[in-house]
């Protein structure tokens, strides 16, 4: 690894490293994420990122640069990526016989989140307001969707779905829960299928997880990291999955009831609308939005499939009154 921390330096004409340490490495067989803090003799400090996937490609490389460059221009506090002599954002290397990429991008200062608390989701739903703002008056070609992108090649929410309705299919789950689950499913994706192509669309970051969200010393959102999920979606539809999954799934310090994910979902809405309001169209469907990444979030799905793999048809049931009730559920908003 020093020989090819070595050639990336020289690669990006930075000052020899004094120090490197590595900060992630996930090794699976078609997704090798390695990341490394580097310091320089000079005392900067920079994220090497080296990447091997199946669905990164060099146009999402240039996209996933001139985003950063974009919030960080506009006062977001934003990793810029640096570039082979102003032409290329990203080097091509081999990791173990396959294709990888390598990027480097500056170190933000901050730490990361281990519970949202009021305050910050409400900070977090700015955040997300300003980069939809932002990124709706600038054209910047992705190849690749973002994780939360629906009826396009790579609709994991479909995929998820058509998953568990076969294996309940083939269960003794109560078939007149999951028919009527699948029936309101069906119903909600043919009315986002109508209007999808006409909602407004741009560039988004793709990965509001806690880790990628850091606070300052006085406990206050200053950097959002990690753009390698970046790509094209409909603004709302990654409003509706990220504000979803951080008001109801992410580590909260208040209480993981019900009730208080809705207090959380609406200061994440609020913060949202202090810089970018939604049109007629979106706020019309967003009940339904939230419903189906609700019902069908991955890790909802994933728990169902394991309870009817261990033939827990008890709980299995439980679940699919619990999913009923995400999609039935009219939130205040």
């Amino acid at each position: 690894m020093k020989v090819m921390l070595a050639k990336i330096q020289e690669y990006f004409q930075i000052p020899p490293f004094a120090g490197a340490d590595l900060i992630h490495h996930v090794e699976e067989k078609d997704d090798v994420r390695i990341i490394y803090k580097v310091t320089t003799a000079d005392g900067q400090c920079f994220a090497v990122r080296i990447l091997s996937n199946s669905y990164t490609t060099r146009e999402d490389l240039v996209g996933q640069a001139r985003l950063c460059e974009m919030f960080s221009h506009a006062g977001l506090g934003v990793p810029k990526r640096l570039y082979k002599e102003d032409t290329l954002p990203y080097m091509t290397l081999s990791w173990k016989g396959q294709e990888a990429f390598a990027v480097v991008e500056e170190w933000m200062s901050g730490r990361e989140l281990e519970h949202l608390n009021i305050n910050l989701i409400g900070q977090a739903g700015e955040w997300l307001g300003k980069m939809h703002h932002i990124s709706a008056k600038t054209n910047i070609p992705f190849s690749s969707e973002s994780p939360w992108s629906m009826f396009g090649s790579n609709d994991e929410l479909a995929q998820d779905a058509h998953t568990l309705k076969v294996a309940l299919q083939k269960s003794e789950a109560n078939r007149t829960l999951y028919e009527e689950l699948y029936a309101l499913y069906e119903k909600k994706r043919a009315k986002l299928k109508k209007c999808w192509s006409h909602l407004p669309r741009g560039a988004v970051q793709g990965d509001f997880s806690l880790n990628n969200l850091l606070v300052n010393d006085d406990g206050n959102l200053c950097s959002v990291i990690d753009f390698h999920l970046a790509g094209a979606d409909v603004f709302v539809g990654h409003f509706a999955g990220e504000g979803a999954f951080l008001s109801y799934a992410a580590e909260r310090m208040d209480d993981d009831s019900e009730k208080m994910g809705d207090i959380y979902f609406n200061a994440f809405m609020a913060g949202y609308k202090k810089n970018r309001q939604f049109s007629h169209q979106e706020q019309s469907i967003l009940t339904d939005l939230i419903g189906l990444r609700r019902a069908f979030a991955c890790y909802q799905v994933d728990d169902v499939l394991h309870k009817i793999e261990i033939r827990d048809i008890q709980e299995v049931n439980a679940e699919l009154e619990k999913m009923l009730f995400y999609m039935k559920k009219q939130p205040n908003i």
